[in-house]
């Protein structure tokens, strides 16, 4: 020990509050003295007792005690404390060196033990390691304590991050779900800045969004008091409104119109003349509705063109048909995926024989004891990408169906059938598993099919098909631009004409001239021809006259799930 060294540990013994535990006065006080060296902040106690009083009080960073004491001894005080605080540091200052009192100590985890009188040597050492144990144990509470204040400041601003947008700082669809919940607003207004992304491609994203950056500025700077501003997704913003009437709302949405037309966006040295489209929703109970509510009406107000507002209204027929389009999307959904869509058989008649020539598979949904016709359910397939999938129900269950039968039948397939190539090695493996021949299968496509850009690639499809030996027929032919010289590419067996010319063949005298004329040019060229939409006896016996082939419709037989006996 030198006298560098004396001169450090006091330097950090001078910091420390002590608990000192002596009950003889001449002993304590020349103890005193020396301590008085190291120490600053002393406590005094004079039985175990006082001191045990005095640690429930308040909290030391050392603890000195002599052995025997009255009322409670140093060791039976270094147990009651150790029974609640194994950490503060413990120190024995006894002039009994007696084994039992050295073996009592350790056990009850006593830091050191120093004998009277104190050598300084003796006690620089002991108090050396305690000073060390107290630092360490205060620096790892300090970085304990700085790390828990990083992480809840880490924790604050992830908070914030998750409930505002990046870009512009506003809050996001998040905040918005929860302000929904948790406030109380009249109506929300859905803004979409018209032409956004001609901006992303003429300039880049990165001025995109200052363009952005710059526009919620401008709106913050000027939102109503009783109004808040959020940033969703891509180019839309929100704002919310308190205590508005359907009056307020028109009035502020016409002034967010009216400011942009005379302002523009200054981004760098660029102006832009930046509008919205707007839908306007009423704050329902349920968020989500309400959210959808508002984009029901911005689409509304997408289709009068840049600059128009529309209020959400579930009594005007427009909303109710959009509404009613998406509730047919997850019912088609839902019968697809459930495998609830059943083939149902129209008959088909040979005008001549009278005899049942074949039937045509029509697609139906069942779902709840409920029939649904295919024209709820297949344009929601078109639009879902999942149009294919009902193709190929239809396929597998007529084919199971008409196994063990030996009539002829006829399913319609689409354009997206044609062009994901999937057709032949489907075909091919259910005609092996239920043992169907091609020239029993007729597959209907519509006429318009043959004119769309890739007529080469289905012209290449239709024509496999028929070489494998199913036949191939136009449905719904006439009612578009007809075009016999393109039909001619793909070798049709039969011609299926339109019922709008075969309901009104009784009144209208030049729908009789011309079906006569495509069915003449039908025989030229060797397809036979049917005739949809065949309503009763009248029309049964113009179409025979007319030298159609076939008859189909609720004449001959409407469709059913199972054949006519």
């Amino acid at each position: 020990m030198n006298k560098e060294h004396l001169d450090s540990l006091i330097k950090s013994t001078k910091k420390l509050s002590i608990l000192y535990v002596e009950d003889d006065k001449i002993a304590r006080d020349s103890t005193l003295k020396f301590l008085e060296t190291f120490f600053l902040k002393i406590d005094i106690a004079v039985d175990g007792e006082q001191a045990y009083a005095k640690k429930h009080l308040k909290k030391y960073d050392l603890i000195i005690t002599d052995i025997n004491m009255p009322k409670l001894s140093g060791l039976e005080l270094i147990e009651k404390i150790r029974r609640n605080d194994d950490s503060v540091p413990i120190l024995i200052l006894s002039a009994y060196d007696d084994k039992d009192y050295f073996v009592q100590s350790i056990k009850f985890g006593v830091d050191g033990y120093i004998l009277k009188p104190i050598e300084l040597e003796q006690f620089y050492t002991i108090i050396s390691k305690i000073v060390k144990r107290i630092d360490l144990e205060k620096s790892l509470i300090e970085y304990q304590n700085n790390l828990e204040k990083k992480v809840e400041e880490k924790t604050r601003e992830l908070r914030y991050r998750c409930y505002h947008e990046f870009y512009t700082d506003l809050p996001n669809s998040q905040r918005l779900q929860v302000d929904l919940l948790e406030e109380d607003f009249s109506y929300l207004l859905l803004l979409d800045m018209s032409h956004f992304s001609t901006i992303n491609k003429e300039y880049g994203k990165v001025f995109a969004n200052h363009v952005l950056v710059r526009t919620a500025r401008i709106l913050e700077h000027h939102i109503h008091k009783k109004a808040k501003l959020y940033k969703i997704e891509s180019d839309r913003f929100v704002i919310l409104l308190k205590d508005a009437s359907t009056e307020d709302v028109h009035d502020y949405c016409k002034q967010i119109v009216a400011f942009f037309d005379n302002k523009n966006v200054k981004v760098d040295d660029a102006e832009l003349h930046i509008t919205f489209n707007i839908g306007v929703s009423k704050v329902q109970e349920d968020v989500t509705e309400t959210l959808i509510n508002s984009e029901y009406a911005l689409d509304k107000s997408k289709d009068l063109g840049s600059r128009h507002y529309e209020i959400f209204d579930e009594d005007i027929n427009c909303f109710r048909d959009e509404k009613e389009a998406v509730r047919w999307l997850r019912t088609t959904r839902t019968l697809i995926l459930e495998d609830k869509i059943e083939p149902y058989f129209q008959p088909i008649q040979d005008t001549q024989t009278g005899e049942i020539f074949k039937y045509e598979v029509l697609a139906r949904g069942v779902l709840d004891d409920r029939i649904i016709a295919p024209i709820f359910f297949i344009p929601p397939a078109e639009k879902l990408g999942l149009i294919t999938s009902i193709t190929r129900i239809m396929i597998n269950k007529s084919f199971e169906f008409f196994q063990d039968k030996t009539h002829q039948f006829s399913i319609n397939i689409t354009e997206r059938d044609l062009l994901e190539n999937y057709m032949v090695d489907f075909l091919n493996e259910k005609m092996m598993t239920y043992n169907i021949v091609p020239s029993r299968v007729t597959f209907e496509i519509l006429e318009n099919i043959t004119l769309i850009k890739n007529n080469g690639k289905i012209t290449q499809q239709l024509n496999i098909l028929r070489d494998m030996g199913f036949k191939i027929a136009i449905d719904d032919f006439g009612i578009e631009n007809s075009n016999f010289s393109r039909l001619l590419e793909i070798n049709l067996d039969f011609i299926k004409i339109d019922g709008v010319f075969i309901k009104n063949l009784k009144e209208n005298a030049r729908n009789r001239t011309i079906t006569r004329a495509i069915v003449n040019l039908s025989k030229t060229l060797g397809i036979k021809t049917i005739a949809e939409f065949v309503e009763d006896e009248e029309i049964y016996n113009i179409i025979k006259e007319c030298g159609i082939d076939y008859a189909q419709g609720y004449y001959v037989g409407k469709p059913e799930a199972t054949l006519i006996s």
